[in-house]
């Protein structure tokens, strides 16, 4: 079995900020970048994660900026009418692109989870922010389909 994961890592702080390292496998493609985020931010969209979707639609956490230096984005949406949950994943790489747009490698990826995964995620999240220390993962299923409605 492949695993199938988005993981969150507190590789280095200061007062104003961390940094993080994302890890991502979805059991076909993965990637990795480093993001810089801060304990409002972070802790802030942990806290809306609380239940999700619980009446949600979807919810988005962004560090960096596309196109720039380094960036990260993961949506949280519903799949459907499903119990389970998307989770589409933007990275890229951390490099300043001033000299050849073309040398910046760039993923976006789905992640299907259940719902029970995000509420543990959710948790660790909320810890990871807090202390500013430590890992925080999401862990996904295999999808059935190639387009699960």
């Amino acid at each position: 079995m492949k695993s199938r994961f988005m993981k969150l890592e507190v590789i280095w702080k200061d007062d104003d900020m961390f940094e993080l390292q994302i890890s991502v496998d979805n059991g076909r493609y993965s990637g990795r970048t480093e993001v810089y985020d801060t304990k409002d931010s972070l802790l802030q969209f942990a806290k809306s994660l609380e239940g999700f979707p619980n009446g949600k639609e979807n919810l988005t956490h962004r560090c960096g900026e596309k196109d720039s230096y380094a960036y990260f984005e993961m949506k949280f949406y519903q799949i459907g009418l499903t119990e389970i949950v998307g989770l589409q994943i933007s990275l890229e790489e951390n490099v300043a692109t001033e000299y050849r747009e073309e040398e910046k490698d760039k993923l976006k990826m789905e992640l299907v989870v259940e719902p029970n995964a995000i509420d543990k995620f959710q948790k660790e999240l909320i810890e990871l922010a807090k202390t500013e220390k430590g890992v925080a993962e999401v862990i996904g299923i295999e999808k059935h389909t190639n387009n699960i409605k």
